[in-house]
């Protein structure tokens, strides 16, 4: 039986190989994985030998801000856009496809065979149209159940707090403010911040370098396939909020592993990270 050299493993885990056991005494045989799944096994398995937590990113509207955007008529908005470009009408009946290309933006634009020169228009009024409907609902934000009290207590423990948001800067900021959160938060990016807005990784990954941290020196919050995709893509562990039980069931159906349906349980995770 052959083993993946400790050394690779520790070097992949960013440690000194005298940090670990001898994975032979174990039992453990990590031939038939890479070196960056062994690294999470070492971080996740052995007793006593995990990473500090250094900080936790949030999603912002439905997991700490109860928000009231009208998506519905952003959606009927986007759809008049696409079908002035000549988008199939088709493609547009359905309204999760028009979710699709608001996630997805140019790629997916391109995945349906519009014409480079009509997706910079597109994208452009997409994005001005996000922004319209975004801060015509910002003034209805509220916290949700325990976001301050959760997040003052994590500030308690040293941990910084991050945020990656699809919202455009504006709403976030005045969301945040309404909400009494922003304080809290030692950075925010928006959607309108990155060329690459989550479900790209390096949205995430933004917010973590900013901190001051690693991938595997944090975790993610979030009330969505999107948030769990994005933290699958970045290596960082994830944790759903179950805002309601028709969203729960969604991340649950998406390979959700970890969930709270508080925020104030999130200091449990923390504790045992």
């Amino acid at each position: 039986m052959s083993h993946t050299p400790i050394k690779v493993v520790a070097r992949a885990a960013g440690a000194s190989t005298t940090r670990f056991l001898n994975l032979r005494r174990m039992g453990a045989n990590l031939s038939c994985i890479g070196a960056a799944e062994a690294a999470l096994f070492l971080r996740r398995d052995l007793s006593g030998l995990c990473v500090r937590l250094k900080a936790v990113i949030f999603d912002l509207d439905g997991t700490l801000v109860d928000s009231k955007i009208d998506y519905e008529r952003m959606a009927g908005m986007i759809r008049e856009v696409l079908s002035v470009a000549g988008v199939p009408e088709e493609r547009l009946t359905d309204r999760r496809k028009i979710y699709q290309i608001i996630r997805g933006g140019d790629k997916v634009l391109a995945e349906m065979g519009v014409e480079p020169t009509k997706r910079t228009k597109i994208s452009s009024d997409m994005e001005k149209i996000m922004n319209q409907v975004e801060l015509e609902g910002a003034h209805l934000a509220k916290p949700m159940r325990n976001a301050s009290e959760t997040l003052r207590a994590l500030r308690t423990r040293g941990l910084g707090i991050g945020i990656a948001t699809r919202g455009c800067r504006d709403y976030a900021v005045e969301s945040m403010k309404l909400t009494g959160i922003q304080g809290y938060v030692d950075k925010c990016l928006a959607r309108d911040e990155v060329p690459y807005p989550k479900p790209d990784p390096r949205h995430l990954l933004d917010v973590i370098t900013y901190l001051g941290a690693k991938p595997d020196e944090v975790f993610y919050v979030g009330d969505t396939s999107t948030d769990l995709e994005t933290a699958n893509a970045a290596m960082v562990e994830f944790v759903g909020y179950k805002r309601d039980e028709e969203w729960g069931k969604r991340l649950l159906d998406a390979g959700c592993k970890r969930m709270v349906d508080d925020l104030i349980d999130l200091l449990n995770i923390t504790d045992s990270f």
